[in-house]
């Protein structure tokens, strides 16, 4: 599904290796690290907030609704769950967002 600015789905992936959590948005093309998961969530949240409003208040191209990140994140995600890496990788499922529109429910909700 292509996001757009009136509708769209983000998914969010948090994991541990090692001593630092990392956190990914796949839609957004975001990829953030801190030893402090809390903390990576807010920036999580803080950053794809920020992309969205950004976007639609400032009539952006939809392209920036619809990133890519690195090969490695999706194997992580697709192959960790199904060889269940997710006990080493601390994997955490993501929600799907699915109204651009509702921003207070953007990120909080997901991560």
């Amino acid at each position: 599904m292509k996001n757009t600015k009136v509708r769209g789905k983000l998914r969010f992936l948090v994991y541990k290796s090692g001593d630092y959590y990392t956190g990914v948005c796949f839609e957004l093309g975001i990829v953030e690290e801190n030893k402090d998961v809390d903390k990576l969530r807010y920036r999580l949240k803080n950053g794809s907030e920020a992309i969205v409003k950004a976007v639609i208040e400032n009539n952006l191209d939809e392209s920036h609704l619809n990133k890519r990140v690195a090969l490695k994140y999706y194997f992580i995600w697709y192959f960790g769950w199904m060889i269940n890496f997710k006990d080493s990788y601390s994997l955490r499922e993501s929600k799907l967002v699915d109204n651009f529109r509702n921003r207070s429910q953007l990120a909080p909700s997901c991560i």
